[in-house]
């Protein structure tokens, strides 16, 4: 297993490294003062699995760029016992040992680790998010990607997924179309029961030959049908929209 060691606190790097160093099977790659390193020195080399020490913002940052890698390494979070983050670190079931970790449990910790999931790293945007979400989390093939909500154009729903097009393309995210909605509002337009449109990336409306109304979008040729339910509301922000 290779192992790369990310952590600001030097004596605690140290020991981590020297601690892993001992577990059977264990080979440490990379000892790294800056945990932002450690995405850098994966993304060239990859690693089995990840020690991060968690001090502050940027180390979740590392975290969450690390489970957007493909492939992702597993992680595991080292941390104080009164390190504010560390009750969260036990509610969303992330591997984590503590500051005097004895060398068993840190070995134990490392073969059951694994890669980032979908909900731990929402729960980790949320604890960096707190005055609201800035990015839709998407999983890809091998990693997760993060999608600026501000680079969002439109928002279907299809099946259990929900489409999103955006700046970078297209991906799918396993999420409410009535809670992006509730949560982005100021953001979204409702125009179809399945559909939402960014406002400002709403441009005007067409027809096609059966009648049916369709919203154009800026940046990219999609058509997003919209309901006759909803076409005066639709009509009103773009009247709204034109007169600004």
């Amino acid at each position: 297993m290779k192992i790369v060691i990310a952590c600001e606190n030097r004596s605690l790097r140290q020991r981590l490294a020297r601690l892993a160093a001992k577990g059977r099977d264990c080979s440490i790659n990379g000892v790294l003062e800056s945990t932002a390193d450690a995405v850098d020195r994966h993304r060239v080399d990859h690693a089995d699995a990840v020690v991060i020490g968690i001090r502050d913002e940027r180390d979740l940052q590392a975290v969450l760029a690390l489970g957007q890698c493909q492939p992702g390494p597993a992680i595991v979070l080292a941390s104080g016992f009164d390190d504010p983050v560390r009750p969260t670190l036990e509610t969303i079931g992330m591997e984590y040992v503590l500051d005097n970790v004895s060398p068993q449990r840190l070995v134990t910790a490392l073969h059951r680790a694994r890669p980032l999931t979908t909900g731990q790293a929402h729960a980790i945007q949320s604890m960096l998010e707190r005055g609201g979400r800035r990015h839709l989390l998407a999983r890809r093939p091998g990693g997760l990607n993060l999608i600026p909500v501000d680079g969002v154009r439109y928002l279907k729903a299809e099946h259990k997924y929900v489409t999103v097009q955006h700046d970078d393309g297209e991906d799918l995210i396993e999420e409410s179309l009535c809670q992006l909605e509730e949560e982005f509002e100021p953001r979204f337009l409702r125009v179809h029961r399945s559909a939402l449109v960014a406002r400002d990336a709403l441009r005007g409306l067409e027809k096609d030959w059966d009648g049916r109304t369709h919203a154009l979008i800026d940046g990219c040729d999609d058509r997003v049908p919209v309901s006759r339910r909803r076409l005066p509301q639709v009509r009103r922000w773009l009247k709204q929209a034109g007169s600004a």
